[in-house]
């Protein structure tokens, strides 16, 4: 089982993103991040899974194997360097 955090849904393409992960057989969505705390907190809660604020604290997860991005532009750099610098797919 491959276990990965939703980071962000600000994409347009975010929940799509997220529905192809849970439809995997072999994937799990199993945490949250977003920048925006409401719109994060609904997908989590949508999903049953923990709504992190902090995306530190969710990358220091380590159940946690890839992430899926889909924060603003402005901010896949600094995100995907964290998720990096912590080891995630």
């Amino acid at each position: 089982m491959i276990r990965v955090a939703m980071l962000s849904f600000w994409h347009v393409h975010g929940k799509d993103y997220a529905r192809a992960a849970e439809e995997h057989p072999e994937t799990e969505i199993v945490a949250v991040w977003d920048e925006e705390p409401s719109r994060g907190q609904a997908e989590a809660a949508q999903r049953d899974v923990p709504f992190y604020a902090r995306l530190e604290d969710l990358l220091a997860r380590p159940d946690i194997d890839g992430v899926i991005v889909d924060c603003p532009t402005n901010l896949h750099h600094p995100v995907m360097l964290a998720a990096a610098q912590a080891g995630k797919h």
